[in-house]
């Protein structure tokens, strides 16, 4: 189902890109402008359930470490310069 979908404001400098990537893919300013929101959407989507992987990764990882190890949890993880575990 298609719906209208208007944005008030947008940055000349972004309109004049959507414009200029609408030229250079032979496609309207709104088949662009679609077409870059899917592939953003698409690459978030990605991005969120690679990290969603990596956060159970982890959580698995420390979980087994405990029930083999005496030591606390946190004395078994190990964090990286930002603080995050490893």
């Amino acid at each position: 189902m298609e719906t209208e979908l208007f944005i008030k404001k947008i940055p000349r400098e972004i309109k004049e890109l959507i414009g200029r990537e609408a030229r250079n893919h032979r496609r309207s300013v709104n088949q662009e402008a679609i077409v870059l929101l899917e592939e953003a959407l698409a690459q978030r989507a990605m991005a969120a359930r690679g990290q969603r992987h990596e956060v159970r990764d982890i959580l698995a990882r420390y979980a087994a470490a405990t029930r083999e190890s005496p030591r606390s949890a946190d004395d078994i993880i190990e964090y990286d310069e930002s603080g995050l575990p490893k």
